[in-house]
């Protein structure tokens, strides 16, 4: 009798935290799709930071998915380019380089964290390109290079690498030209990429397509 009796609870407990954890996924899933909505009309770097702020909360509660990381570091590093006050850029992109870390260490070698830690690098650069040029593209690169051999099916690294080059003078290596040959890979992989999940990253074709329209 007391077999059978522990045998319920036993299937009762499974069966409840089977429950719990279905309900907890769930429940991250729609914060998750909730807040992608707003980053994708986000137009300011307040509401980027904003959103890097909801994301990291979110990080806290879900301490096993490494997308609120990501996207959190993604909002501090995106914040840069729609700010004129270069003071804070440091701080955040020092924030954006934890979460990669942190999303890293959940799940290695990903192709996406990599592609973000060279869109780091970018954004210290914004503080004093001339003086900071030379030290941080490389490095960017050098992950973006990485971030394609991780999964050459992913656009965004050929995008920056485009963006880069498009906003970096010819003498200095850059230039309309080398633009769009990332681009135009980067326009044809965003056609037949596939993310992963209705979650994961998804960004950066639209000003793909626009930018590659500026390099005709």
């Amino acid at each position: 009798m007391k077999k059978m009796l522990f045998f319920f609870i036993f299937c009762f407990l499974g069966s409840f935290t089977v429950h719990m954890s279905a309900q907890g996924s769930e429940q991250f899933q729609t914060a998750m799709k909730a807040n992608l909505a707003l980053l994708d009309s986000a137009k300011t770097d307040g509401a980027l930071i904003q959103l890097a702020n909801t994301f990291e909360r979110i990080a806290g509660a879900e301490s096993k998915e490494w997308l609120p990381n990501y996207y959190a570091a993604y909002c501090y590093s995106m914040s840069v380019f729609m700010t004129t006050d270069k003071k804070d850029i440091d701080q955040y992109m020092d924030k954006a380089d934890a979460l990669l870390n942190k999303a890293d260490s959940l799940n290695p070698n990903n192709s996406e964290v990599v592609t973000l830690k060279g869109l780091v690098c970018v954004g210290r650069i914004m503080v004093n390109p001339m003086a900071r040029g030379k030290k941080y593209g490389p490095i960017s690169n050098d992950y973006y290079e990485k971030a394609k051999k991780l999964d050459d099916s992913n656009p965004r690294p050929y995008f920056l690498q485009g963006q880069s080059a498009f906003h970096t003078p010819k003498m200095f290596g850059g230039g309309k030209d080398k633009a769009k040959a990332f681009l135009e890979i980067a326009v044809v992989k965003y056609k037949t990429f596939k993310p992963a999940s209705a979650i994961a990253p998804h960004w950066g074709e639209i000003p793909a397509i626009d930018l590659l329209k500026q390099c005709d």
